[in-house]
Formats: C-alpha cells, sequence, structure tokens
C-alpha cells in the first residue's frame, strides 16, 4: 500500500485561481459603457420562451408561450411591425438564420410543464412573411429547449429535453444537412442540459448554462450546470471539460451569441434568485478566460441575443424565473470597435475581470504554521455501507511530533480521498488532518489496525495490523503565509478558552466574539449532499420549520472571485451561495457562527452527519468534506466554528444519553474531520438537560461524561462548552453541579429577559471562580424565544438588545455575544435565507467589538459597580485606572473615584452610530466621592458610553 502524500488544504482554497477584477475601459467614445433602453415606435408581444433572429438587418422576435405573431424591429427607423402568427404554439428554441430563412429545429409546445417537441422543422421566410414545414425530425431524436447553430450548411444541435420540464434532459448531439436533409447522430456532449443556447467561433461549438428540468422530482431551477462543453469541429470531437470553461454566474435559459472570440453569455433564471439574471458575461477562446460585460438593465430569461450595426440587441423575455412578467422592452450596447479579433480586442478593451472558475489543485505543497495539510493511505478498497464497517472496525492513528511535542490524531475514512468534489460513497484512501503550532522539523508514525468497534479505542495496541506503505516519514513546517483576521495567520493560530476570555494560544491576544446564532440548521443547505428534511412542522415553541431547506439565494452575489465550491468532478461545483453568505457576515465585522450538526428530532430536522439519519454508525463521506470546505473558508474569514453537537429534543437518543459506542463514534468523527481548526468550540448540547418545559434530559453524570471525553480525546484541547435553557431556575439546577468541573471551559448561556444578562454573568463568573476554576462565559441566546433578534424591519434600532444585552454582557466581564432569530417572525432561527435582514444589528456588534479592542484592556478588567453607585448601570474597570460605563436609561453620572496625583479624563463614544471619542461639558475629574461627569456631546441621545481614564 502506498502513502498519497501531504496535501496542504490551504492550497485547496488558493488554487481556484481567478482573475482579479479591473475596471473597465473601451474605445468608444461614451465615457460611461452600458446598455440602453430604445425607444421604439410600436410595441412588440411581451413573450418569453421566446427566440430573436437577425435577418437583413432587423431583428425577428418569434415564438414564446401562446401561439403570437411574429414582430419586426427595424433600428434604423425604430419602429415595430406585427407579422403572421405562427402555425402553432411554439417555444424553448434557439432560431438559426440561414439564407434567406430563419430555422426553428428543436423546439416544444404545449403548456407546462408536460410540452412536447415538434416533430417536424419549422422555417419562416422574412421576405414573404410565411411559415413552411420542413423535414421530419428523427421520432427517437425530438426535443426542446435544446442549442442550435449553423456552421457549413449544416444545422447542429445539442442537449435540450425530451418530456417537456418533467424529465427526460439529454446530452444528444446531432446535424442536420440543409441540402440534403440527412440527419446524423454525432457523439454525445460531455454533459446533459437544457434550456440553454450554444454558439460557434472559431471552428468549435460552445454549450454554456442551462440545467436538468426534473419537475417530477420538484426541481424546476436547481440543477444547473455549470461547467462548458467545447466541440471541436476539425477533429469532430468533444474537448476534455476544462475549469476554465465554467460559467461564473450559473443560470439557465439565458441569451448566447458569438463576437469574434469572445462568447457572450447573459440573463437566464436560476433557483439562486427570484429575479431574472442580469449579468453579462464573456468567455474569451483564445485565452479561456471570463470577464465581465455592464449588466443588463432589466435582468430577463427566456429571449435571445441579436447583432445589428455594431450594436448587441435583446428584447422581451421574462423579468423573475418562471413565467411572470412577460417583458416587451428592448435594450442594446454598443460593441466596442476592433472586435472582430483577440489582438484587437486585447488593445482595445479590457472587461472587467470576472472568476475563472478552476478546479483546486491536488498538487502537495510544504506544510505551513497553522495550516492544516493532511495526510492520506490506500488502504482496504470498501464503502460506506460494506458489511465491514469502515467507521467502526478500522481505525487509523498518526502520531505527529516535533521532539518536543507530540499529537495523537485519529484518523477517518476517506472514501475515493476527493469525496467533497466527487460525492464518491467508496474507495480506499484514509486520512489523517494535522495543524501544526511550530515551524520546523516534525515527523509522523501511523498505524491502520482492524478489530471489531476499534474506531473508538485509541489504544495503539489493539487491533489486527494492516499494513501501509511509508508508516513514517518527515516533513518541514515552514512560516505561515495568511494574513489579517485568518485564523492561520502567525500571530493568532489556536484560540482557546483562558479563564473568562478566549485568547490565542501563543500570541496570548485576547479576542470577544460575536456572529449570528441563527439559523441554527446552517448546515441544512441544498448545495450539500444528501441533505433534505425528515419532517416538515412547527412544533409549540419552535421556529417554523415549515418549506424547503436552505438555498441562502440572497448570498450567490456575494460569492467571490477566489471563493472555493465543490463538487467540481460531479460537473456542478456548488456552494456559491453559502459561501457568499460567509463573506458578507465577515465583511460586516462578524467572527462566529453557532450551528447544528446533528438536528434529528429537533428545530429543522434537516442536518446529519451519517449516511442514512436512521443509522448511526455510518457517516456520509462526501457531505462531511463538503462541510469541511465551509469551515476552511470561516477560519480564513476569521470566523470561529461555533459546534453545536446536539439539541434538547435529542440529546438521549444516542445510547440513552450515555457516552458510550454511538456518542463516542459521533464525536471522534467529529473531532477527527474538523478538530484541526484552529478556532473551534465544542458545544455540548443546545438547552441540555431537563427544564420547567421539557422533563426529560440528560443528568448531571451524562453531562460530565460528555465534556470528559473531549477534554480527553480532543488533541487541540479546544474550548468546550455547555449551552444552558432560558430561565434562572433552569439555569442554576443544570449548572450547580457542574462548578468546579474543570473538563468544562465554561457556559454558552441563554436568557429569557434582556435586562437580566448583565447580572446572570456577572454572577456565573463570580460562582465559578469561588469554585476554583473560572468559567468562560458566552451569551449565545436571548428571549423571549418568539422574538430572539428581531429582524431589521421589525426593529430597526434594537435598542434593548444593544443596551442590554450587547454592552450588559461584555461588560460584566462576558467572551462575546450571538444572536438567536426567535421563532415566530419572518427569517427566524430555522427559515432564515438572507442575514442582511440583521443587518443593523451586525453593525452595532461590530461597533460594540472595536470599541473594546480600541480602548479597553478588557481582560484586564472587572466589574467596578460601586464606582458609579448605583445598580442599573453596566461598569466594567480597573480601580483607579480605567472605567467604561453604560447606563441604558437617562439619569445623572455622580463618579467615586480613587485617589491619584494625575485625575482623570473623560469622553463619550455613541454606541449605536460608533465613530471617534467625543468630549462633552465636562473634560476631566478629579479624584473622591460626587464627581459629576457632565453631559454627553448630544443630550438628546439616549446612548452613551462614558470612558474614565487616568491621565
Amino acid at each position: 500500500m502506498k502513502a498519497i502524500g501531504i496535501k496542504s488544504i490551504v492550497s485547496l482554497i488558493l488554487s481556484l485561481s481567478l482573475l482579479s477584477c479591473a475596471s473597465l475601459e473601451t474605445d468608444t467614445t461614451e465615457k460611461g459603457w452600458a446598455w440602453e433602453n430604445v425607444e421604439a415606435t410600436g410595441t412588440p408581444t411581451a413573450r418569453h420562451e421566446a427566440a430573436l433572429a437577425e435577418h437583413d438587418g432587423k431583428l425577428y422576435l418569434l415564438g414564446g408561450r401562446r401561439i403570437n405573431a411574429v414582430d419586426v424591429f427595424d433600428p434604423a427607423s425604430q419602429t415595430w411591425t406585427q407579422k403572421s402568427k405562427t402555425p402553432l404554439e411554439i417555444h424553448h428554441f434557439q432560431a438559426v438564420t440561414v439564407g434567406d430563412a430563419i430555422y426553428i429545429i428543436g423546439a416544444m409546445t404545449g403548456q407546462w410543464p408536460k410540452e412536447t417537441p415538434l416533430d417536424k422543422i419549422l422555417i419562416y421566410y422574412p421576405k414573404t412573411d410565411r411559415f413552411e414545414y420542413g423535414d421530419t425530425i428523427p421520432k427517437a431524436r425530438r426535443r426542446g429547449g435544446a442549442g442550435a447553430v449553423y456552421k457549413d450548411g449544416k444545422i447542429y444541435l445539442v442537449g435540450g429535453i425530451t418530456n417537456g420540464h418533467m424529465d427526460g434532459y439529454v446530452n444528444w448531439f446531432d446535424s442536420y444537412d440543409i441540402e440534403t436533409g440527412k440527419w446524423t447522430i454525432l457523439p454525445d456532449a460531455p454533459h446533459k442540459r437544457d434550456h440553454f443556447q450554444a454558439v460557434v467561433s472559431n471552428d468549435k461549438l460552445f454549450a454554456f448554462g442551462g440545467r436538468r428540468s426534473e419537475q417530477r422530482a420538484g426541481l424546476s431551477f436547481e440543477q444547473t450546470v455549470i461547467p462548458g462543453d467545447v466541440f471541436n469541429f476539425q477533429t469532430n470531437t468533444w474537448e476534455e471539460t476544462r475549469p476554465e470553461t465554467a460559467i461564473p454566474t450559473k443560470r439557465a435559459g439565458n441569451s448566447a451569441i458569438a463576437i469574434g472570440d469572445y462568447i457572450v453569455i447573459g440573463g437566464g433564471e436560476s433557483s439562486e434568485q427570484v429575479a431574472a439574471h442580469d449579468e453579462v458575461e464573456i468567455y474569451d477562446s483564445t485565452t479561456q478566460e471570463w470577464k465581465n460585460w455592464p449588466d443588463l438593465l432589466q435582468g430577463r430569461h427566456g429571449t435571445g441575443f441579436a447583432i445589428v450595426d455594431d450594436y448587441l440587441y435583446t428584447i422581451s423575455g421574462c423579468g423573475q424565473r418562471g413565467g411572470e412578467p412577460e417583458l416587451s422592452s428592448i435594450e442594446r450596447l454598443k460593441i466596442p470597435s476592433g472586435l472582430a479579433t483577440s489582438k484587437e480586442v486585447s488593445s482595445s478593451i479590457e472587461p472587467e475581470a470576472s472568476p475563472v472558475m478552476m478546479q483546486p489543485d491536488d498538487t502537495p505543497t510544504s506544510p505551513k504554521l497553522w495550516h492544516t495539510f493532511e495526510l492520506d493511505f490506500e488502504g482496504p478498497e470498501t464503502s460506506e455501507t460494506a458489511p465491514v464497517n469502515p467507521f467502526t472496525d478500522y481505525r487509523l492513528l498518526v502520531e505527529f511530533s516535533n521532539g518536543e511535542t507530540s499529537y495523537l490524531i485519529r484518523g477517518f475514512y476517506a472514501a475515493d480521498g476527493d469525496a467533497g468534489n466527487t460525492s464518491a460513497k467508496s474507495g480506499n484512501i484514509w486520512r489523517a488532518r494535522f495543524t501544526p503550532d511550530t515551524e520546523g522539523e516534525w515527523t509522523y508514525k501511523a498505524s491502520l489496525k482492524r478489530g471489531a468497534r476499534i474506531a473508538i479505542n485509541r489504544d495503539p495496541s489493539v487491533g489486527e495490523n494492516i499494513e501501509i506503505a511509508n508508516p513514517t516519514g518527515s516533513f518541514h513546517v515552514g512560516p505561515s503565509d495568511a494574513t489579517g483576521k485568518d485564523f492561520r495567520a502567525p500571530n493568532r493560530g489556536r484560540l482557546k478558552g483562558d479563564g473568562k476570555l478566549f485568547r490565542f494560544e501563543k500570541s496570548g491576544q485576547y479576542w470577544l466574539k460575536g456572529g449570528p446564532a441563527s439559523p441554527e440548521n446552517m448546515l441544512g443547505y441544498v448545495g450539500f449532499d444528501d441533505t433534505y428534511r425528515l419532517l416538515k412542522e412547527a412544533r409549540e415553541g419552535e421556529a417554523s420549520a415549515e418549506g424547503e431547506i436552505h438555498a441562502f439565494a440572497p448570498h450567490r452575489k456575494d460569492w467571490k472571485a477566489g471563493d472555493p465550491l465543490w463538487g467540481w468532478k460531479t460537473g456542478e461545483p456548488r456552494g456559491h451561495s453559502l459561501i457568499g453568505a460567509i463573506n458578507y457576515i465577515a465583511e460586516k465585522g462578524m467572527n462566529t457562527i453557532y450551528f447544528l450538526t446533528l438536528n434529528i428530532k429537533g428545530d429543522g430536522n434537516d442536518v446529519w452527519p451519517y449516511e442514512s439519519p436512521h443509522e448511526f454508525d455510518r457517516f456520509d463521506v462526501s457531505k462531511l468534506a463538503q462541510w469541511n470546505v465551509v469551515f476552511d473558508h470561516m477560519q480564513a474569514k476569521g470566523i470561529l466554528l461555533h459546534v453545536v453537537t446536539q439539541e434538547t429534543e435529542n440529546e438521549r437518543m444516542l445510547d440513552g444519553g450515555d457516552t458510550e459506542f454511538f456518542r463516542k463514534l459521533y464525536y471522534s468523527e467529529l473531532i477527527s474531520r474538523f478538530g484541526h481548526h484552529p478556532a473551534l468550540i465544542w458545544n455540548l448540547g443546545e438547552e441540555n438537560g431537563p427544564s420547567s418545559w421539557m422533563k426529560v434530559g440528560q443528568s448531571h453524570a451524562q453531562r460530565k461524561e460528555m465534556a470528559r471525553f473531549f477534554d480527553e480525546n480532543d488533541p487541540y484541547d479546544h474550548t468546550v462548552l455547555l449551552h444552558s435553557h432560558a430561565q434562572h431556575d433552569d439555569i442554576n439546577w443544570t449548572f450547580t453541579p457542574l462548578l468546579g468541573f474543570k473538563p468544562l471551559d465554561g457556559m454558552s448561556l441563554q436568557i429569557d429577559e434582556a435586562s437580566d444578562v448583565y447580572e446572570s454573568t456577572k454572577e456565573w463568573h463570580e460562582r465559578s471562580a469561588e469554585s476554583g476554576h473560572q468559567w468562560l462565559i458566552t451569551l449565545d441566546e436571548i428571549g423571549p424565544w418568539y422574538n430572539g433578534a428581531l429582524p431589521d424591519d421589525v426593529d430597526p434600532d434594537h435598542d434593548n438588545l444593544r443596551r442590554h444585552v450587547l454592552w450588559g454582557h461584555l461588560l460584566a466581564g462576558g467572551a462575546g455575544v450571538e444572536w438567536f432569530f426567535g421563532g415566530k417572525y419572518h427569517s427566524n432561527d430555522v427559515s432564515t435565507e438572507d442575514w442582511r435582514t440583521r443587518d443593523n444589528l451586525w453593525t452595532q456588534t461590530a461597533i460594540a467589538l472595536n470599541f473594546f479592542e480600541d480602548y479597553l484592556p478588557y481582560w484586564k478588567m472587572g466589574s467596578c459597580g460601586s464606582a458609579m453607585g448605583r445598580l442599573d448601570v453596566y461598569c466594567l474597570g480597573i480601580e483607579g485606572e480605567i472605567y467604561a460605563f453604560y447606563q441604558p436609561g437617562r439619569g445623572s453620572h455622580m463618579l467615586t473615584l480613587p485617589e491619584n496625583e494625575t485625575g482623570y479624563s473623560v469622553s463619550w463614544f455613541n454606541p449605536k452610530l460608533g465613530g471617534e471619542l467625543q468630549t462633552g461639558s465636562v473634560t476631566s475629574l478629579e479624584s473622591g466621592s460626587n464627581q459629576f461627569v457632565g453631559f454627553p456631546p448630544d443630550a438628546d441621545t439616549q446612548d452613551w458610553v462614558l470612558l474614565v481614564k487616568k491621565k
């Protein structure tokens, strides 16, 4: 057996080589290059699923849903003329102009979703305004929604669908000889697709975009096709699919045309958004690069492109996915001069660069500090469902050492080694992931063993040895090249709980968290393999779980050039919307996301790591690999993984709540596959234990066993928290017996009333300190359950949350806040598709986090309420040095300050709007009691943070 080698996971992300964006400059006389509306005399019939064709300098709009007249537009006079109606309803076709005729080949007729393909070619003659039926299409090759092009006396037809929108999408390729009427079957295209258009340029046919329509399975828009297909007429073969041909914006129903060496793709529809797409992207067939052209003024699908007098036109179509609203508008774009050849293009136009999607590079790279790399070994050929279970009866252990420190890493079954891209369920690859914390020389020693339930046994001596090649080796770890907030940057790395706060293990730098705790079922995402909702229901006291699983369509636009995707080798790279959502939340300054890895029986019922939601000893390798792509990206964006391993409804599902075989196996797989990430929390369970509203739950002993397992088996010793119920008595009953228990690092606190946050945070800090084991306290859910953090359109200012929860928790010495979205309003805890629904809340959270980082040595500060002498003031300080006060309501401010020789400075900070420190009516204070702090800069603004510092 052979060791495949060491691969840096970061190369998976970085090797998505994409072009940087540049501003658009052309040699046109206009400064701004954009589409323009065309004002015309007359109006064409609004229609979609129609065709647009140029003939003799005029534009012909043909077909569409219903029986429509042919509308003709004369660009010279800017007038519309109506001609004959089509002899029957024709739609979903790409018109082909040949000589004096326009050919309609590969069209459909009839009503959605069970349309039928035409059995004959239909020909329209513009000069005489008449339709004629042409040759019969072979019965076995009839379809609609195909791409049609003309070249050298033949019309070529590629792709399409045989059974309306129900099913039957194909990758057929045929030619029709116009002179002889001969129909020839050609080699199938690499990918099946319908709802697209094909073009010819430089002796090649290009097929971009489209989808695999399957209404029978409820998949009308979802199965878009990203890879492009290229047929070489010189070699009469389809070229091998290249990552460079992947269309940047996935869509179907798009228009396509060739302009010189450029293939222009515009408009379309997709599951990613309701509005029709307005993006226009071009593929340079000489450089294999994608670039952006100006967006359409009106997104549209189901129409076409045509060129007259150096203008690119589009007309009609539909403004949203589906069939409404139908459009009648005309747009045109001036084509830059000299676009006939690639040489002229390069000298005359530099459009805005756009992604060239490339498959991740498998080339091994040298390991780097804090960057995870993978060590793979070939083992027995097996599968997720093999009789000898690869998840229970095999165990890979790898010891990594640098002479001073050693890590014993449990490996895992990885199918074919690339399951995230191939969706493979079988293979012979076993993998270990390791994140080095020190530069220099490292060695490894690996063993792969077999035995009944050996997977949860970490004794290296147990089991039947399976020989593997290169079981020992060495490697050099170089410096990190990550920057900014990336957790793999040199000054960051592993983040751990250290008393009351998080701190980077090596640099000692402290860190506060803030971000979303919803949707908690983030991993119930349509882009992951075998992910679906088990049960659509909304139980009393829970967020609604009705509807489909997450698509995060509003965040498709947030996906950036260079971002990772998965599913490359299935022909459909996925993940744009979820990766885009991660980008958005990071750009808002958030640095953590709370999510469940198992919600069977709970809210959502759509997240599990298993091959089947009914078997708990076999795991879905490809799904977990795809999860890890998202987790990698989160780490690169500086976002902590708050991994919540179960919820209250299923805490007794595995082993009756004990930490025995099934729970140990589950936790072991989580640690093996994801424990390598530098910034991660293991949360033992949401709302754990019995409560006033749920009498059955795990016991004190069971909670301790869970925490003990992570303490003993996580080689990186990540922070372990437990999420509480909301009521004080329930919290007290669950957590009091855990005080002083060292394997538990702290509380993931839920509070029902916002005004209780400050005192509750202080209470558990004090009680844990008195027990001899200081806890880290995070505020991860705010009630009441039906409200939580409401959307901006319901509560735009978030005054109560800002005053009592955000600043109350942080000024009580808390480690950070995550926002729960409640259960009764739109965009709730399990239904949220767009994090922009709380955009104002993210802004205010970032303002608070930045204030603490910029102005306070918060890690050295403690409670200082006595300085103010009032119970309704939140305060964090160091006696005689620095104080930060927040008064949620109005009132006077009198301070008692310790004696010093220099006195104190007074500044004010606006916690709602942020900005710089401001000066009020008093700028300095003396020592002693009853020091009046003066008035804030704006007496009409209720919210102010008062910062008092020793001069």
